[in-house]
């Protein structure tokens, strides 16, 4: 007989007592809604002691912690709460791939950010976990391998959907892993057309081309706890390119923004508000707007402004437009990036980023690196998301400054480049570039809620702080 695994709600009081040792406890059976707050700090046991110095931006102490499972723990940020992950019986292994990536069984639960109290808890069969957005919200994605058994005549057979849930555990929709789709964002993208993960019928998109992902934090192994890797939808708005022109270079391409609730475009770069710097058109050979990161209705794009001298790189202009309209709201700083030319990988954000960004939610701030020339190292450029206003920007003399993530008026980032990706992470002022902790341990960088928690995950378990 065939077998499956199935993903499973347990009452959060029910979890607690399956995972023994958790320093906070459960709110409800799944709800969504908090128990009595006196009860909640009653239940609550000791903390943990934080094992090393004040992280930059955070307070001294936690706020509430959970000890560390036998096979590791990782957190994720989702909203106004974190999702703690453990693997049950699972031990690490040679090239581990954490916690939340690792095959086999897990656990996850949904805790209130400020005070640790279970708002609901999953087990899951063979799952794999990670960061995500659902129309433009924070969220939590878990891959879900089922696996059926041979029945004597077929070969075992592995299905997989993906899943999202929000802050509270709640289900937002879900949707098969399937060969030559995209999903991302709440959407579905395959063959020409989207389609809801929470339902409904295909929509076909009035344009050319499949949907081109924004840019985002340095890759690295650890890159599933900060943001997904490949966020290709604007809440409801995809990104893609059309031909415009030929050329030695493929020819210039244009930028075109969809929205999926109708499948039409929305506007080109053609008609969109452009900074005084950029270059026309007909100027550039290739590619000469990338979108760069989405904050709530605005898109950050890049344009070109020496697209016809074919340098290895080049200065861009930044600007800030409206995602719905294309309005220009702001204009950028200029940031050194690679120029487009033959690589048909340009501007992927996991094989050949053009640029590297990151926001600050708490100072508005966005801190933007660009693709260095060969050898060269990436330089962040720190700029007011609202005035368009550069705070700074590094020299030529400084070293790589990888971005990977921001919170609480503080930007980390890796400082030295590897073979498997970067490593030696520095913490510094979002806003003065004032460096406040060196060579920071890869697992101390943390991951921020929407009301300012920082989260990390380290050998002794998961700990949680309030803003400093």
């Amino acid at each position: 007989m065939a077998s499956t695994a199935r993903t499973v709600l347990v009452p959060a009081a029910v979890a607690v007592a399956l995972l023994a040792g958790l320093t906070a406890c459960g709110s409800d059976s799944g709800s969504g809604k908090d128990d009595d707050p006196a009860k909640e700090r009653t239940e609550r046991s000791a903390h943990l002691a934080w094992p090393g110095a004040a992280l930059p931006g955070l307070a001294a102490k936690p706020a509430w912690t959970v000890p560390a499972a036998p096979g590791g723990t990782a957190v994720f940020a989702v909203g106004d709460a974190f999702a703690v992950v453990t693997a049950p019986g699972a031990e690490k292994t040679a090239n581990d791939k954490g916690t939340a990536l690792r095959q086999g069984a897990k656990t996850v639960e949904f805790r209130d950010a400020r005070d640790g109290a279970v708002r609901r808890t999953l087990r899951l069969g063979d799952a794999r976990v990670m960061a995500d957005t659902w129309h433009g919200a924070p969220a939590l994605r878990v891959q879900v391998t089922t696996k059926t058994a041979s029945d004597g005549m077929t070969s075992d057979k592995d299905t997989t959907v993906d899943e999202v849930y929000d802050g509270h555990g709640k289900k937002l929709g879900s949707a098969p892993l399937a060969d030559g789709a995209t999903f991302s964002d709440g959407w579905v993208a395959k063959g020409g057309s989207a389609t809801r993960a929470d339902g409904g019928s295909a929509i076909k998109l009035d344009t050319a081309g499949d949907p081109r992902a924004v840019q985002g934090p340095a890759h690295s192994q650890d890159q599933h706890r900060y943001a997904p890797e490949r966020r290709t939808f604007a809440g409801d708005h995809a990104f893609s390119y059309e031909q415009v022109a030929h050329g030695p270079f493929d020819g210039m391409k244009r930028l075109v923004v969809t929205d999926l609730a109708t499948g039409k475009k929305a506007w080109t770069t053609a008609e969109a508000g452009r900074p005084d710097k950029a270059i026309p058109e007909d100027k550039s050979h290739d590619i000469n707007v990338v979108p760069v990161t989405v904050v709530g209705d605005r898109v950050v794009l890049a344009w070109q402004t020496d697209g016809d001298k074919h340098a290895s790189a080049e200065p861009w202009i930044l600007s800030v437009n409206d995602v719905r309209t294309g309005r220009l709201l702001a204009t950028g700083p200029v940031v050194r990036a690679d120029a487009p030319g033959s690589m048909t990988d340009f501007g992927d954000p996991v094989s050949n980023p053009t640029f590297l960004t990151t926001y600050d939610a708490s100072t508005g701030t966005v801190v933007t690196a660009g693709q260095p020339d060969m050898g060269k190292p990436w330089l962040a450029t720190a700029w007011d998301l609202k005035s368009g206003k550069r705070l700074w920007a590094q020299g030529p003399d400084e070293k790589d400054f990888a971005l990977l993530n921001a919170g609480d008026g503080v930007v980390y980032g890796y400082t030295n480049p590897g073979t498997q990706g970067y490593w030696d992470p520095i913490a510094v002022d979002v806003k003065t570039k004032k460096v406040l902790a060196k060579k920071l341990d890869n697992d101390r960088i943390p991951v921020f809620s929407s009301d300012g928690h920082g989260a990390v995950s380290v050998d002794q378990g998961v700990f949680v702080f309030p803003a400093a």
